[in-house]
């Protein structure tokens, strides 16, 4: 395997804790070593948002509160205790990562201590706090929220932050939880007398009085407003919300850059993009609009697969937020997007390094192998780079572990991803928004993680806006949202085997295809449709689904962002079935045995070699039997397990996967088959 990796931004997420203040250097020497690289970008977690709300530049060297000392003012971790910091030696530590080639970008949260370490800015302005339905004023703080006097917190936080940049000498800002979008959905949160107000003043419907009325922190009062706003002004809420983030954001990188500095946005809680706008209120385009300088994308398998809360660790982890990266970049081409390197948490007691390493893995080369797909064919990776989170608490150890994956994730010279490569049309955002709330209907992004949980070989996107039909196995999902006219464009400009899924009574007006099957799952079932591929229909049986409600916009709508909506039911049957034909009809090497258990990732390297990574979905080894379709003249294993020679039998090989892990292995076909 080649030393040459493929370009891409490294970043680490750290506490102040990582470095030591009892240094000459403040740690800067000894992080580094330690990490054995130097990062293209640093965030500093400093916690508090009264590190910026109550700043103050000053010629006087001060002591930091402790919730900027470590996080949550947190005792120790497992390289040392907290260390009193002073402002002068962050200056001095920024500096020196400065001077070492690397950005320093200040990330702080929106929590409100109640002044446990200090007078915090929000104890004098609780109207700045958010306010939810079911529990009324928290102690957290609503940056969208005007202050008792009518004016915005934006406008006094905005100018503060680039005076805190500016003094501190930071590069920019990291925008992370709770600055877009809030602590919670929009139908939980936020739901005061003031975002009320707000919206009232901009929306065109007329409210009822159960909607404008004084609510405070009354539960009851709040509930009702709750409910009328998402039953009946459900469409209008989410486009205020929308309007708001974009608002608060454009002002913000307006004066940012103007100030020379830079700023990031972590993606909306993990949720890829229709989910971002529906529960949140973010529209990733917006933003990227208004010209941030990157989005952090939440991709948290790795630390929901130890979470022991309901639905937090189901086998579709996995797939939900790589499908999210893919979706993001087929909706945003040109954005900057760094990956979440779900790592490990100190202050929130999950260690994926520790205790899912075999995991990790799989999520680091799966992450940075996902691709997309322009004009000539070949794909460029979706992400451009991955945040380590957190970056402190690792000893040599730990970083020569993750330098070792990710020489291997980002190794080799791929010409194009095998398998079949997803079509994504922007219209599909606001048509799903309309026919969610109407139907239920699954979404692009659910049917796509559940196919890939399934096995279907998808890895690739491309943007129907920004390329013709790309040639080789294609996939559109929810076709039916489609304008006709872009529908039959897509049919006729395939250059390769097309699969549609999406609802069978909008099916009639397509050409006829070469095959077609339907579940059985009640009114507005789902059909697959092949055009350029002899596939027999595969027989789906009749089941027995579980109802929906008559009043579908009475249900009550998930608070965590692990939580899945109530849809529409879809037989698992048909869904294997869908990812059976989508397999055979792709230029991926097919899962002969194991097939259940273990998903494939495939892509055509320069040399003409197959670069085969075999995900294991199961807490057990696995030794699947590999089809490449051709016959095989050696296999080498890429990964560090197993050790031992992989002898092919004619086109087909077997090789052992660890739990949860993935094993990566280069194919070279005999001539025969290149």
């Amino acid at each position: 395997m080649s030393d040459a990796l493929r370009p891409h931004e490294r970043w680490i997420w750290t506490e102040l804790i990582g470095f030591d203040a009892n240094r000459p250097d403040l740690g800067v020497s000894e992080y580094l070593d330690t990490a054995g690289f130097t990062p293209d970008a640093i965030c500093l977690l400093l916690t508090s948002p009264d590190f910026v709300l109550a700043h103050e530049d000053t010629a006087e060297e001060i002591v930091l509160p402790e919730d900027v000392c470590s996080r949550d003012g947190h005792e120790f971790n497992p390289q040392r205790e907290r260390q009193a910091w002073t402002n002068r030696q962050l200056q001095g530590l920024i500096a020196g990562l400065q001077q070492r080639g690397i950005e320093v970008y200040l990330t702080v949260f929106t929590r409100f201590y109640g002044n446990r370490f200090h007078h915090e800015w929000l104890s004098d302005h609780p109207e700045a706090c958010k306010v939810f339905r079911r529990h009324g004023w928290a102690a957290s703080l609503n940056c969208l929220a005007r202050l008792s006097d009518g004016s915005y917190f934006e406008d006094y936080f905005i100018p503060k932050l680039v005076e805190t940049l500016d003094y501190y000498g930071f590069d920019g800002w990291h925008g992370a939880d709770g600055w877009g979008p809030l602590n919670g959905p929009i139908y939980e949160v936020d739901l005061s007398d003031d975002m009320v107000g707000q919206f009232a003043e901009t929306v065109e419907i007329p409210l009822p009085d159960e909607v404008t009325r004084e609510c405070g922190h009354d539960t009851d009062l709040l509930e009702a407003r709750a409910r009328w706003l998402w039953r009946n002004a459900r469409r209008e809420w989410i486009g205020f919300y929308a309007d708001r983030w974009a608002a608060f954001w454009a002002k913000a990188l307006d004066a940012l850059h103007a100030a020379g500095k830079r700023a990031m946005i972590n993606s909306a809680w993990g949720r890829a993009p229709w989910e971002a706008l529906y529960r949140y209120g973010i529209d990733y385009r917006r933003i990227v609009d208004a010209g941030v300088d990157g989005i952090v994308v939440e991709t948290v398998a790795a630390g929901l697969s130890m979470d022991p809360r309901p639905n937090a660790a189901d086998v579709t982890r996995h797939a939900d937020f790589l499908s999210m990266l893919m979706l993001m970049r087929g909706g945003l081409p040109d954005a900057r997007l760094i990956f979440l390197h779900n790592t490990h948490d100190t202050v929130e007691e999950w260690d994926a390094i520790r205790h899912k390493p075999t995991l990790l893995e799989k999520e680091i080369f799966s992450l940075s192998n996902v691709y997309s797909v322009g004009p000539g064919g070949e794909g460029e990776p979706c992400a451009d780079g991955f945040l380590v989170c957190l970056g402190d608490g690792l000893d040599e150890r730990h970083w020569e572990w993750l330098r070792a994956r990710w020489q291997l994730a980002w190794s080799g010279s791929p010409r194009r991803p095998l398998g079949v490569t997803l079509l994504w049309a922007d219209d599909l955002l606001e048509a799903q928004m309309a026919d969610f709330t109407r139907t239920r209907s699954w979404t692009v992004h659910r049917l796509l993680f559940h196919l890939m949980t399934e096995g279907a070989p998808v890895q690739a996107v491309a943007n129907l806006a920004h390329i013709d039909v790309p040639r080789g196995p294609a996939l559109l999902l929810n076709h039916h949202l489609l304008a006709p006219e872009d529908l039959l464009r897509v049919i006729d400009e395939a250059a390769g085997p097309l699969v549609l899924i999406g609802r069978a009574d909008c099916d009639l007006s397509l050409p006829e295809p070469s095959a077609r099957f339907v579940d059985r799952s009640g009114p507005l079932s789902l059909s697959c449709l092949v055009y350029g591929a002899d596939v027999v229909p595969p027989a789906i049986d009749d089941w027995d689904p579980p109802g929906l409600p008559d009043d579908l916009m009475a249900l009550e709508e998930p608070r965590g962002y692990w939580d899945h909506f109530t849809f529409r039911p879809v037989s698992p049957q048909f869904l294997r079935a869908c990812a059976r034909v989508i397999a055979e009809v792709s230029d991926a090497p097919r899962v002969v045995e194991e097939a259940d258990s273990v998903l494939v990732m495939a892509t055509e390297e320069r040399s003409g070699r197959i670069r085969v990574a075999l995900k294991n979905k199961s807490r057990f080894y696995m030794r699947p039997t590999i089809d490449m379709r051709h016959p095989i003249e050696r296999v080498d294993i890429l990964t560090h397990f197993p050790s031992l020679l992989v002898r092919p039998e004619g086109p087909r090989f077997s090789v052992r996967i660890p739990p949860e892990g993935i094993t990566v292995v280069e194919v070279q076909l005999a001539d025969d088959g290149a």
